[in-house]
């Protein structure tokens, strides 16, 4: 008996072994993806009275099973529309032929791994007239973790996007030429307003010139309009993915049966979001509204949506550019109540926060491309957001810890703040 008692105690030790290793291991990724008509907004950006805002969510998650997949590529769109136009030309193809030389191997409607816990989901936004892969080197790494990432395709103001039965929403120059307008109670013009902001930006503000940054932002009414608008897609979004959570699928479409298996695999209790440009402050106003949402990060957005409690009560990391600090960025680092990051990244301008500099490496030096090594800065932007979104949402490690991290990086310039009750120390 003694034998048969040692030779269990053996296997459980090497079962439990395997386990863990298997836990510890990057998992390999899934990438998908669903739309749906939300009815009960009606469709503001196009003329028909009888259109509805219809969103797609695309999805990066965490698979084991790799056999028999289909394999993807990096901003690969959807089998409707794979090159983020309507009509492909040479140039597209020839693009997406370079695209697949890239390190980034997913695979297609894969099943989602098997967890005992349900996986953790961040919710992101991408950057105005962008597309929803503009970040998806993060995303893969984040799947990798053993996140589940949505990312909210904002149709008409993205450059691209797939909706519903085929369809598809290209963004118009024309129609969207007077959308970001400023209040006729104005003192300023919108150029103006920006040039101000700056003009505030570096230095301790008093409460005048506070009160004068929440009224230059209460005046950029189009911005604020279309944040509403992209903030609703997100809360949209997040009701989508409930129902997969519980498998109810009427009105979503491109199902798949793999999408069954993501039943009771979703941690939507805990959930974190990132945007880019435009998608920065919708997501501190999402994650601001949505107690299930514990911390966000901002790549490089302005605050349109300013107000002394948007954002203020939830973890938040925001990156910028390489440019003089944004008044609303001292206000926003001010009046938060949580633990903040307010981090400057030298050499950087505004599209190396995104995925291009990696995927156009020798474009350096030019309009918003500044001359920080691209794959450094690549690294830089994710490393700083997976390591945040684990400290916040999964509590791996400390804040001691994570500064630490943000330290190995010459090229950060930060300011930070312990938040009220933090428990991260």
């Amino acid at each position: 008996m003694k034998h048969y008692a040692y030779v269990g105690c053996i296997i459980g030790l090497i079962l439990l072994l395997q386990s863990n290793f298997a836990h510890s291991q990057p998992y390999s990724v899934g990438v998908t993806y669903i739309a749906a008509t939300d009815y009960s907004r009606t469709e503001k950006l196009t003329p028909r009275y009888d259109d509805y805002r219809d969103v797609l969510i695309k999805l990066w998650y965490p698979i084991t099973q790799t056999n028999d997949l289909e394999e993807s590529y990096l901003h690969f769109h959807t089998e409707e529309f794979p090159y983020s136009i309507a009509t492909p030309s040479d140039r597209d193809y020839q693009f997406h032929s370079y695209l697949k030389t890239l390190p980034f191997k997913t695979y297609k409607n894969a099943p989602i791994a098997h967890s005992d816990a349900p996986f953790p989901v961040v919710l992101y936004s991408h950057g105005y007239q962008s597309t929803v892969e503009d970040k998806e080197i993060l995303m893969i790494e984040l799947a990798k973790r053993g996140y589940i990432v949505a990312s909210v395709g904002h149709p008409h103001h993205a450059g691209f996007v797939t909706q519903s039965h085929k369809q598809s929403a290209t963004y118009d120059h024309e129609a969207r030429k007077d959308d970001f307008y400023i209040s006729d109670q104005a003192d300023v013009n919108f150029d103006e307003l920006v040039a101000e902001l700056y003009q505030l930006a570096g230095r301790p503000l008093n409460e005048d010139e506070v009160a004068r940054v929440y009224q230059l932002m209460a005046w950029a009414e189009g911005d604020r309009i279309a944040l509403s608008s992209w903030v609703q897609d997100m809360y949209f979004a997040y009701d989508q993915l409930v129902r997969l959570q519980y498998g109810q699928y009427w009105g979503i479409n491109y199902l798949g049966e793999h999408l069954g298996t993501f039943k009771g695999k979703l941690d939507l209790t805990q959930i974190a979001a990132i945007g880019l440009s435009f998608g920065g402050p919708t997501v501190a106003a999402f994650c601001e509204q949505v107690f299930q949402c514990k911390a966000a990060i901002n790549l490089d957005g302005l605050h349109f949506n300013l107000s002394p409690t948007t954002p203020h009560s939830k973890p938040y990391l925001m990156m910028h550019s390489d440019t003089p600090l944004s008044a609303d960025y001292t206000v926003v680092f001010n009046q938060q109540k949580a633990d903040t990051y307010m981090m400057k990244v030298k050499e950087a301008l505004h599209w190396d926060f995104s995925d291009y500099p990696y995927v156009f490496p020798n474009d350096r030096n030019r309009e918003f491309l500044g001359t920080i090594d691209p794959y450094v800065v690549t690294d830089l932007v994710n490393t700083a957001s997976v390591e945040f979104i684990d400290l916040y949402l999964k509590g791996l490690g400390s804040r001691n810890q994570y500064l630490e991290t943000l330290s190995n990086f010459e090229q950060i310039r930060l300011q930070t703040k312990t938040g009220e009750n933090n428990e991260n120390q």
